[in-house]
């Protein structure tokens, strides 16, 4: 059985998930190298390639010593040159394949079938019932990353989204904060492509109900220790061009006053860089901007944010760096994968966050090296996550802290003076205390559904959108966000759409 699953799987990756481009070459030079090539060629090379190496180990090496190594290594040099040309022969398959796929690619003869939209917000509506967010001033959305994950986010996202738009509350979203797949995800925000006005699918659900890995990467060339990628994200960058490049869809978001923060790694000096619009973002330590500027050229400030884009979601090893500004850059969450620091900086006092990873409890491993090298990965992802949490709570202090000391400085007659810089600055901090609102899948929902590199399962994305979708309305409509929370809590969500409430994410 194990053997007929394999063969299944091989076929799947090869007709189904890759693009035939690649697929169908890549196979028929396999087979011609196995049954025809590879007798050919070890019939010419490998006795010469064998002899060679003898007659250089006799030439180099004195008499005696080389009859011994020739005795004993002849038939090591001999296999060790067979399975050199067997895997070379696969290599040469490989990349022309890789590179037939590609001429296809450029030359426009692979459609795309992702759906495009215009933008639509539903005209507000007097509500008779008492506004949720009447004492909320500045609204962040925090996109965590998490590959095919974002599935799950994007059904929560369009929840919140009719959720604001039903209470007329969209106006009050300024920040944007994302990282890897929820850049992505942030651009359908920007665009106002999250609802739809004819009734039917929106352009973000279509476009999580259509994912492929073929019509979103395609395999590249590779020489082993020459590259340390597989693929191009170029298909998923046509697929930006496609529905983001749209009139109306550019329109919308060249006005756009929402501020958004596209987090991505400094592949040089391991630091956390930032792609924003905002042009006096808030000053973090050990963080670098890069300002967006829609007074520089609509055309240049989209391409600049179409590679900031891809710069967040360049997820190691599967794509190349992507240069940009004289760097190298990859994924945002290899640094912070819940980059909630922006909107916190940028004066909300209401934060809605998505993550992605639940828990990262797991049972051990004791054979396997790389289920344990997954393992360090998986567990660090988690602890990146509920680290970004752990800001909110320090925030959150300081703000209560500095109220406090404001009450006393009020009963002083001559207000004393901080002798220290840290508490300068920290007393000169202006924020007020953040609510939150968070809602992330299950590891269960995860794992029995679609994982982080399992952008194939477009069946199983719209499963996990609509679950998404449905808990979090219910989850609306109950949350006080009028309340102070003393702790914060996220809402778990089952497959069957079933909630739990974690108090200690």
């Amino acid at each position: 059985m194990n053997l007929i699953s394999n063969m299944l799987s091989i076929f799947k990756w090869l007709f189904v998930r890759l693009p035939l481009g690649f697929s169908v070459p890549f196979t028929a030079a396999s087979l011609w190298w196995v049954l025809a090539g590879f007798k050919r060629l070890n019939d010419a090379v490998v006795n010469l390639s064998t002899a060679a190496a003898v007659d250089r180990l006799q030439s180099e090496l004195p008499g005696g010593i080389a009859q011994v190594l020739i005795a004993n290594l002849g038939a090591f040099f001999h296999g060790a040159i067979v399975i050199a040309l067997f895997t070379l022969g696969f290599l040469v398959a490989y990349n022309a394949a890789a590179l037939i796929n590609w001429v296809l690619l450029w030359a426009n003869l692979k459609p795309i079938r992702f759906a495009t939209g215009s933008p639509w917000t539903p005209a507000p509506v007097a509500s008779p019932s008492p506004d949720p967010f009447a004492n909320v001033r500045k609204i962040g959305i925090v996109l965590a990353g998490g590959g095919a994950k974002g599935a799950f986010q994007a059904g929560s996202m369009k929840a919140i989204y009719q959720f604001l738009a039903d209470h007329n509350a969209l106006r009050k979203v300024k920040v944007i904060s994302c990282t890897s797949i929820g850049s992505w995800n942030a651009l359908f925000w920007l665009a106002d492509l999250i609802l739809s006005g004819q009734g039917n699918a929106s352009v973000h659900r279509l476009w999580w109900k259509s994912i492929s890995v073929k019509a979103l990467a395609a395999p590249i060339w590779y020489i082993p220790f020459a590259r340390n990628a597989f693929l191009s994200s170029e298909p998923w960058r046509r697929v930006f061009d496609h529905i983001f490049l749209q009139p109306d869809v550019r329109k919308r978001i060249l006005e756009s006053d929402i501020h958004f923060y596209l987090t991505r790694s400094d592949v040089q000096s391991g630091e956390l860089t930032c792609a924003t619009n905002n042009p006096r973002p808030p000053a973090m330590s050990k963080i670098k901007y890069d300002i967006l500027n829609v007074e520089n050229g609509a055309a240049r400030f989209l391409s600049d944010l179409r590679v900031s884009v891809f710069a967040s979601m360049d997820l190691p090893p599967l794509f190349p760096y992507v240069r940009d500004r004289g760097g190298l850059f990859e994924d945002g969450g290899v640094i912070d994968n819940v980059p909630i620091s922006f909107p916190a900086n940028d004066g909300c006092d209401l934060i809605f966050i998505l993550p992605l990873n639940a828990d990262f409890e797991q049972a051990p491993n004791n054979t396997s090296i790389v289920a344990r090298l997954f393992r360090v990965m998986d567990v660090r992802q988690g602890v990146l996550e509920r680290n970004g949490f752990k800001m909110i709570y320090l925030y959150n202090e300081l703000a209560a802290l500095r109220e406090y000391v404001d009450s006393l400085q009020a009963l002083t007659p001559i207000p004393r003076v901080p002798q220290s810089a840290s508490l300068a600055s920290a007393l000169a901090r202006r924020n007020k205390p953040i609510a939150v609102f968070a809602v992330c899948p299950q590891k269960s929902f995860v794992q029995g559904t679609l994982n982080t590199l399992e952008l194939w399962k477009n069946q199983q994305a719209e499963t996990a959108f609509e679950v998404m979708e449905e808990a979090t309305k219910s989850i609306l409509t109950d949350f006080k966000f009028d309340r102070p929370q003393e702790a914060i809590r996220v809402a778990l969500v089952s497959k069957t759409g079933g909630v739990v409430w974690d108090d200690n994410f």
